[in-house]
């Protein structure tokens, strides 16, 4: 039997928000994972529980997720304990650990912690047709990415999907492996099944539409969105080894230490100053990210160079408390990326009222305006003299900081929610109005053939076409069907529409037009609820060369 779902009392579909990503997250998050909780949250203050729900991907399908109750049973405070002191040196791991433990059943005994898979019952919501699901998180690390196009296609779900950068495509060297190679099919499938894709910049939006047409992908409806700055929290502990590096003069760049990053030229820019005799006015450089792919000669020429030995400091695991310090404390901020999507950390430095030097590639010139200094990111020099400018000028330090506070307005996750929800609000004003099935590859046959797109009779009785068992919302539509009669007589042509494995008869009509070509039937439907099996059949006898072209639905 097929999913009956509830009519609605008017189109106000559901609003799914993905949370794959950060609901499997253990670790400090990433950007895109902050970017994800922070949307989904501000989306479901404007929607509310009832029209908003979360869901992730489970057993292959997405369902409703419920979020689980962190670190509040004695049973994970156990093994918390068991496994990481409880000091506030390890405050933020145990966060993370506490996620992780509180998808297990966990069981005391014998001096011993053991951990098993609950066998609890998941919620069976799920998104239907005419729901719009929004997936932003880590998606081409998922194997769902590849189903969006089958979840419009055949369950009429209305897919919105973000493209954050196509740093893979445009820069394969700082890639691993693959990866280039992967993304471009990401991105084929990105484009093939989503109805709308979120681009986090202007530049990235320009990307995008120029790799769809590279591609030969569908180019969908864009909309940019700006993401909100994200503040760090000035509540937490502060390790003794941030308080030593407060308590003197630093320069700060916070990010993952990669290749793109770019960490290279500030070594060299700092390798230049000391060269140079500037040695003794130099302030420690504070790296702020853990150590990822392609850097190791980077940071072993770090170590290794007398000139900029131990003014160059690495820091991993930093608390939200601890960043909040150190971005109010320091000199000044760098980001010299060679690219970027955004670029989180120079609106998280704007929004303290810091000073940032910035690289002028990609789309950093978006995030800070003209409250920025910017610099090319390969040239080492012009980052040794922009650094040293400041340094030998306190008085213009205060004078841009100053000027930072007045004019930079802090982007709100909210107004980032703003744009989203408008996006959807166009969308739920706007349903889908036509849905075009070619019979060759959407459709079965009994008593016909497949040649090409169409169907074509053979002359034996039966049904010439049925299929596809594809979801359509509530509503009234007119499903016409294409091609041409034949050469048999076609007494008894019968078309109509069912659902509910052919339980429910929508309507149907007698195809009485012999030998024409072109729309051969029409007729007019009233869909009561959800269906996800909507099923077109066409059954006769003697239709000896009747050919399918098209199936094709209007909602009225």
């Amino acid at each position: 039997m097929a999913n009956k779902m509830t009519p609605l009392s008017h189109y106000e579909p559901t609003i799914w928000f993905n949370v794959t990503t950060s609901a499997n997250w253990t670790r400090p998050p990433v950007g895109i994972v902050r970017v994800e909780m922070a949307l989904c949250d501000e989306l479901n203050k404007i929607y509310g529980d009832i029209r908003f729900k979360r869901c992730a991907w489970i057993d292959g399908q997405f369902i409703e997720y419920i979020s689980p109750k962190i670190g509040q049973t004695e049973e994970v405070e156990v093994a918390l304990d068991a496994i990481l002191p409880d000091s506030a040196s390890f405050d933020l791991a145990r966060l993370f650990l506490a996620k992780a433990l509180s998808q297990f059943k966990i069981k005391e005994a014998d001096q011993h912690i053991s951990l098993s898979i609950p066998t609890q019952k998941s919620s069976k919501h799920k998104p239907v047709a005419g729901d719009i699901l929004i997936s932003i998180g880590l998606d081409w690390d998922q194997p769902y990415s590849q189903h969006f196009y089958q979840l419009q296609k055949e369950n009429g779900i209305r897919v919105v999907t973000c493209c954050y950068d196509l740093i893979p495509v445009l820069f394969p060297q700082y890639c691993v492996g693959e990866v280039a190679r992967r993304f471009k099919e990401y991105f084929t499938q990105l484009s093939w099944g989503s109805e709308a894709v979120l681009c986090i910049s202007e530049q990235t939006k320009r990307d995008y539409i120029s790799l769809c047409s590279e591609l030969g992908a569908p180019a969908r409806q864009t909309c940019v969105i700006p993401l909100g700055d994200n503040v760090p929290s000035e509540l937490g502990a502060i390790s003794k080894q941030v308080l030593d590096i407060v308590e003197e003069p630093y320069i700060l760049f916070v990010s993952t230490i990669e290749r793109r990053k770019n960490h290279e030229v500030l070594y060299r820019a700092y390798h230049l100053l000391a060269k140079a005799g500037h040695y003794k006015i130099l302030p420690k450089l504070v790296f702020v990210g853990m150590p990822g792919w392609g850097v190791g000669d980077l940071l072993k020429d770090i170590e290794l160079d007398p000139l900029t030995h131990g003014f160059i400091l690495q820091l991993n695991h930093v608390n939200d408390a601890e960043l909040n310090q150190l971005y109010k404390r320091a000199l000044f901020c760098v980001y010299p990326s060679l690219y970027e999507g955004w670029g989180l950390p120079v609106g998280e430095a704007l929004a303290l009222g810091k000073v940032v030097i910035s690289s002028n590639y990609g789309s950093l010139p978006e995030v800070g305006g003209d409250l920025v200094k910017y610099v090319d990111p390969w040239n080492p020099q012009a980052w040794a003299d922009a650094i040293l400018n400041l340094l030998e000028n306190p008085l213009l330090i205060s004078e841009i900081e100053l000027g930072v506070k007045q004019k930079y307005l802090v982007r709100k996750w909210s107004q980032t929610a703003k744009v989203v929800s408008n996006l959807i609000d166009e969308l739920v004003a706007n349903p889908k109005k036509e849905w075009l099935w070619l019979p060759g590859y959407d459709m079965s046959t009994q008593a016909g053939i497949h040649v090409g797109g169409s169907i074509v009779a053979s002359g034996e009785h039966g049904f010439l076409l049925y299929g596809p068992h594809r979801a359509l919302p509530k509503g009234s539509y007119d499903v016409s069907i294409f091609g041409q009669t034949g050469h048999g007589n076609g007494d008894g042509t019968v078309l109509d529409v069912v659902a509910e494995h052919g339980g429910c008869v929508l309507g149907e009509s007698l195809i009485t037009t012999l030998g024409d070509s072109g729309c051969l039937a029409t007729i007019r439907i009233n869909v009561e609820s959800d269906y996800d099996d909507l099923e077109v059949r066409v059954r006769g006898n003697n239709l000896l060369g009747m050919t399918i072209t098209l199936v094709k639905i209007n909602r009225v």
